[in-house]
């Protein structure tokens, strides 16, 4: 196998040619620009999800609290010091002894509930407060809560908890826009 070159043989080279990378690259960029939004919503999605979760965690845990140890039991968003109630439903949720708002002292505190980043939520009464009774009922604190992702996005769905009468707290499948 001498091909002439002082009997050294050659490889034929090997590799890509810039048109070859310059074609695989716009691919890549294709497909990432068209994945992208998808996954922007499906972390919206997940961020809504959590924060139903951490609603239906704190309504339950409220409820199941005023039953158990037949007494009122307050469920409000926490001011910054944890000592009042505040009206940011957002934020961090306190479980508390009694029909307390203000002047609540940390032995009252049962439980406070950290806040889910990314999503806002609105409670359609306004109220600062559920209160629910030794029975577990929430009367005249019945309402929703509208769950919406914090990127402000336009076309945007949430989703929408409802609070009834008996202080159970349901999803409502329609999505609701936000």
């Amino acid at each position: 196998m001498n091909d002439g070159h002082n009997g050294a043989r050659t490889l034929p080279e090997s590799g890509f040619t810039l048109l070859e990378l310059m074609i695989t690259l716009l691919l890549v960029g294709i497909m990432a620009a068209w994945g992208l939004p998808n996954f922007q919503a499906l972390g919206e999605r997940t961020a809504q999800t959590s924060e139903v979760n951490r609603l239906q965690s704190a309504f339950s845990l409220a409820r199941n609290t005023a039953i158990s140890q037949r007494r009122q039991i307050t469920l409000c968003p926490a001011a910054e010091d944890r000592k009042a109630c505040s009206s940011e439903w957002s934020g961090e949720l306190m479980i508390v002894k009694g029909d307390q708002t203000d002047n609540i002292q940390a032995d009252d505190i049962l439980r406070v509930m950290p806040a889910e980043r990314g999503t806002q939520v609105t409670y359609s009464r306004g109220w600062s407060r559920i209160r629910y009774s030794s029975l577990g009922y929430t009367s005249g604190y019945n309402g929703s809560f509208a769950i919406c992702s914090g990127n402000g996005a336009e076309e945007s769905q949430g989703k929408k908890l409802v609070l009834s009468q008996l202080g159970r707290l349901r999803i409502d499948e329609a999505p609701i826009d936000c």
